[in-house]
């Protein structure tokens, strides 16, 4: 959602990129695990076995090449998403409660965690063509990225250990401040319907995405 893309560009303004994906991997791994807890009555658990046969793959992928993106192609790939979620076609049947589209959607969603370290608007295109409420839309997406979080902070921690060490306040901070959005983020849910939710997600997430595109371009372009 708009809050992990947030969060994930502000880590990459002031970190290092195994430092700010494996922050943010702490950061949304806390989020979604308490997401669960919170919507844990409305949570469709039959997705999980696929979409982590899915992440699993991708993670063992990432391992063989032990790849690391660039800061301009993080903040390229995240500006982008919401743009590429609009472009997906309406007819495609992409109903995350069938088996075959949750283990393309652990493919999909996992390589977007991994390379950005944020995936909210791609996810978000796999329950275009479901029924869920947004109860259920909420906390089936919390188990299924919470597990590629924590997919991500297990792969980038690796590299933060030969890279950079961060301040052992950071990481109680970010787990509080999680957690303290979860909760804002349920009262604002509450009083707002499917439809309105669905709407302010989308047009936040395009805003984001604009200022993130520009941003990437700026480190991708040779200092003169």
């Amino acid at each position: 959602m708009a809050g992990g893309m947030i969060l994930m560009g502000i880590f990459s303004f002031f970190l290092s990129v195994p430092a700010a994906m494996a922050l943010h991997g702490v950061a949304q791994t806390v989020s979604n695990g308490s997401r669960i807890w919170l919507h844990r009555k409305h949570i469709r658990w039959n997705v999980l076995i696929p979409y982590s046969v899915g992440s699993f793959l991708i993670l063992l992928l990432f391992i063989i090449t032990a790849l690391v993106p660039q800061k301009g192609v993080i903040f390229i790939l995240i500006g982008s998403f919401p743009f590429i979620a609009l472009l997906v076609p309406r007819h495609i049947n992409l109903d995350m409660e069938r088996k075959s589209v949750a283990f393309v959607c652990g493919l999909v969603v996992t390589t977007a965690q991994m390379l950005a370290g944020a995936s909210g608007p791609i996810l978000d295109v796999f329950y275009v063509s479901s029924k869920l409420t947004r109860y259920e839309i909420l906390g089936t997406k919390a188990i299924t990225q919470t597990l590629g979080h924590v997919i991500k902070l297990g792969y980038y921690a690796f590299f933060l250990t030969l890279s950079i060490d961060l301040p052992g306040w950071i990481f109680p901070a970010v787990i509080v401040g999680a957690i303290m959005g979860n909760w804002i983020g349920k009262q604002i849910i509450e009083k707002i319907n499917d439809e309105l939710f669905k709407r302010i997600g989308r047009y936040t997430l395009m805003l984001i995405g604009v200022v993130y595109l520009g941003k990437g371009v700026l480190e991708l372009m040779p200092l003169t």
